[in-house]
């Protein structure tokens, strides 16, 4: 899951002087690596600071580290094409917020957690499931009244569910990655380039 700012300077190149046009292909690169967050001086500053402020509206108490997991791809003058997506960790998941849809693992279950009955960590995750889901002795896995899933025993020999195991979870999109990006490079783009055009021909004076 990704987004490309690409550039025709067809356009540009039609009303400029021969110097001008020497120029257009570097601003034009410059503007759509500003507008999108790549480089050294404008990581987090653009689409993907925008996609990171948008994460924490939109989404459940995200991860810090999934709000920056991008991964980019510059344009240069010679293509004029810039990219930024998720990395594969994250788009694992967030191809789910972004369009929705069936998740369904072969050869696993799904665990998905009960939230009246067990502890969720500051971003709505199991706590510690990365160490497994079976926390204390009174706690098991096994299948009471046709439910699989993790259940702990108590003090009147009861179960509580934690955590039942589903062969599918259904997802709702709920990120609009694709409208995000559109909004924001339509809104920026063109101040870029005018700003990298201007510092282009200074440079080349």
């Amino acid at each position: 899951m990704k987004v490309n700012i690409k550039s025709n300077i067809k356009e540009v190149t039609k009303w400029t002087t021969n110097v001008q046009k020497k120029q257009v292909p570097f601003a034009t690169a410059m503007a759509i690596n500003k507008t999108l967050g790549i480089g050294k001086n404008n990581r987090m500053k653009g689409l993907d600071r925008e996609m990171q402020k948008q994460m924490v509206k939109k989404l459940d108490r995200p991860m810090a580290r999934t709000t920056k997991a991008f991964y980019r791809i510059p344009a240069r003058k010679t293509s004029l094409t810039g990219v930024l997506g998720f990395t594969d960790w994250a788009n694992k998941f967030m191809q789910y917020l972004v369009f929705g849809g069936v998740r369904n693992p072969e050869g696993s279950k799904v665990g998905v957690p009960y939230e009246q009955n067990i502890k969720l960590n500051k971003f709505g995750n199991i706590a510690g499931r990365k160490s497994g889901l079976i926390k204390k002795k009174t706690q098991f896995i096994s299948n009471i009244k046709g439910i699989d899933g993790v259940w702990e025993r108590q003090k009147d020999r009861s179960a509580k569910l934690l955590v039942a195991f589903k062969n599918s979870v259904t997802y709702k999109a709920m990120f609009p990655f694709y409208k995000i990006a559109e909004k924001y490079t339509q809104s920026k783009f063109s101040k870029n380039f005018a700003e990298a055009f201007a510092k282009a021909l200074k440079s080349a004076k």
